[in-house]
C-alpha cells in the first residue's frame, strides 16, 4: 500500500500531465479566438467549457481513479469547476479590462492560478477517496 505522501505525489504528477494537455487545447482554442478578435471572456468560456469535458474524464479515470458514484462527483465537479471559471474571468477582467494588460498573457497567469484551485478542490472534494469502515464481524 502506498502511503499518503507517495499518493498525493502521484495524483499531482497525473493531475499536472491531464492539465498540460488540457490546457494545451485550451489555450490554443483561447489563442485562436483571441487572435480572431473575441474578448478575453468570451474566449475563456468556450475554452473553459471545452477543458471541462477533458479534465472530467482524465482526472475521474486517470488522476484519482474515482469508482464512486458519478452523479455527485459530476455536481461537485461542477462546483468547483464554477468557481474556477469565475477566478479566472475575474482575473481576465481585472488585468485585460481594467489594467490594460494583453489577453493571451494574463490567460496564461490565470491557467496558474485556476490550476491550484481546482486540483486542491479536486483532490479533497470532487474525486476524494471515500472512508469506508470494515464491517465489524459478529466473531
Amino acid at each position: 500500500m502506498k502511503s499518503p505522501r507517495a499518493r498525493l505525489l502521484e495524483s499531482t504528477g497525473k493531475f499536472a500531465v491531464v492539465g498540460i494537455v488540457n490546457n494545451i487545447v485550451g489555450y490554443t482554442i483561447f489563442a485562436v479566438l483571441s487572435l480572431i478578435g473575441t474578448p478575453a471572456i468570451p474566449a475563456m468560456a468556450v475554452s473553459y467549457g471545452t477543458g471541462m469535458v477533458i479534465s472530467y474524464f482524465g482526472n475521474r479515470s486517470f488522476t484519482f481513479k474515482h469508482e464512486g458514484k458519478s452523479g455527485p462527483a459530476i455536481l461537485r465537479f461542477l462546483v468547483v469547476n464554477a468557481a474556477g471559471f469565475t477566478l479566472n474571468a475575474a482575473l481576465l477582467w481585472f488585468f485585460v479590462d481594467v489594467a490594460r494588460m494583453p489577453q493571451l498573457l494574463v490567460q496564461l497567469f490565470a491557467i496558474a492560478c485556476v490550476a491550484t484551485l481546482t486540483y486542491t478542490l479536486m483532490r479533497l472534494w470532487v474525486f476524494h477517496e471515500s472512508k469506508v469502515q470494515p464491517e465489524a464481524s459478529n466473531a
